[in-house]
């Protein structure tokens, strides 16, 4: 008989900036599930260490476009049965978007049936920025509503996970899931 490898579920975490991703990421890896890391701050990341162009204030199509494809080859580099992202794909319409752009055709071509189950982070009390984080609290509110409106678009019915401590933001995720996936 033929060994079928099961097809990986993919789940997205998401939401605005600041709003905890990373943070609450971080305490499922350590429960020992699979983090597929943000693309996008990958790529700012290596571009301010040479002091590259493709960051998103200097090239915001050059930056979506390479950040969106980097994400979408991350997510399927991974194999494991449940695979969380630090973001998904959508999330690419929802900067373009906001940024008056073209949406990356990566994100058109694979966005719709993608993920087993998107949960949005809702934004903390304090939002803070960083080398890599710049919107101001205003732009973090707008990427907020339109990452949630982006996912609809593409089909999928976000949960949104309710500012909690992250370690209860961790166990009310894993809680969900196991309704979503069973």
């Amino acid at each position: 008989m033929e060994n079928k490898k099961t097809k990986p579920k993919r789940i997205a975490l998401t939401g605005g900036p600041g709003v905890g991703k990373s943070t609450v990421l971080d305490i499922l890896s350590r429960q020992g599930y699979t983090i597929v890391p943000e693309a996008a701050r990958i790529i700012i990341e290596q571009e301010m260490q040479k002091d590259g162009s493709c960051l998103p204030w200097r090239d915001l199509q050059g930056f979506q476009n390479a950040a969106s494809n980097l994400q979408f080859e991350l997510e399927n580099s991974a194999e494991e049965p449940i695979i969380f992202s630090d973001r998904g794909i959508v999330d690419g319409y929802a900067y373009s978007q906001v940024g008056g752009i073209l949406v990356p055709e990566v994100v058109l071509a694979n966005g719709r049936d993608r993920y087993q189950a998107v949960f949005i982070l809702d934004q903390l009390p304090k939002y803070q920025t960083d080398e890599s984080r710049k919107e101001d609290i205003k732009t973090a509110k707008t990427l907020q509503v339109a990452i949630n409106s982006a996912y609809i678009e593409f089909g999928y019915n976000p949960v949104q996970v309710p500012v909690l401590s992250p370690e209860e933001r961790a166990r009310f995720i894993l809680n969900k899931l196991e309704k979503i996936i069973c």
